[in-house]
């Protein structure tokens, strides 16, 4: 079962287990990334949000120990896919994986775009995938993702910016418009909510845009807001 209340990475990977919460941890790629700078080290407060320049910093998939979660990896190239699924075969029973989460989406590093094939492998072995894209979409990429057999569609929680990659408030408005779009075009879409849910309020925005589940990261930085929030929601 995956809970409406998602806690999302890079904080999500530090923040203990919240009850009536699922958690995405990762992100993880096939190899050992050191980033740029750690997730406390970079983080820089700016209007309506946060800089972040972290760059997928991770011990690689091998090294993934996290129970009970959806699992975020990052591709560097289509080619890494056959080995990080052996792997993640071999991890899913003992760490209870709950399902996947393609990580499109980060600016401070590249990564190559999944195919419906690799989709389609991933969907055979995990009941729930989910695909968490770019803040600045363009609608045939939608499309065509949301004609995958991707269940879940995660919008967005991060946005380019000169200094790294931006998270809060600023993404609201961008996002409820994918949201509402793909509710509109493809009701069989689960929609994850991420992007600058700080409040009950902009959780009812996200919620009159059509997303059901939703997601927080920066607010994590704040234990007291958090558990306020989710006590809220729930």
């Amino acid at each position: 079962m995956i809970n409406k209340i998602i806690l999302s990475p890079p904080f999500s990977n530090i923040y203990p287990a919240i009850q009536g919460t699922t958690k995405i941890t990762g992100t993880y790629t096939l190899k050992k990334r050191r980033g740029m700078h750690r997730i406390l080290t970079t983080l820089k407060k700016t209007e309506n949000g946060w800089i972040n320049n972290v760059g997928l910093r991770n011990p690689g998939i091998k090294k993934l120990n996290k129970n009970n979660s959806i699992i975020s990896i990052a591709l560097k190239d289509k080619s890494e896919w056959s080995e990080i699924l052996d792997i993640l075969i071999l991890k899913k029973e003992k760490y209870n994986i709950l399902g996947l989460e393609f990580n499109i989406s980060c600016p401070n590093s590249r990564t190559s775009n999944i195919t419906h094939k690799i989709i389609s492998e991933a969907k055979k072995e995990f009941n729930n995938i989910s695909i968490k894209v770019p803040h600045n979409l363009n609608y045939i990429f939608i499309d065509d993702i949301c004609n995958s057999e991707a269940n879940f569609i995660h919008v967005s929680n991060t946005k380019p910016h000169p200094k790294g990659s931006l998270s809060g408030t600023k993404l609201i408005e961008k996002n409820s418009k994918i949201i509402y779009y793909i509710r509109n075009n493809f009701n069989h879409i689960n929609i994850i909510a991420g992007g600058g849910i700080y409040s009950y309020e902009d959780y009812l925005f996200y919620l009159n845009s059509g997303a059901n589940y939703f997601s927080l990261s920066t607010l994590l930085i704040n234990p007291i807001k958090t558990n306020k929030l989710i006590k809220k929601l729930s």
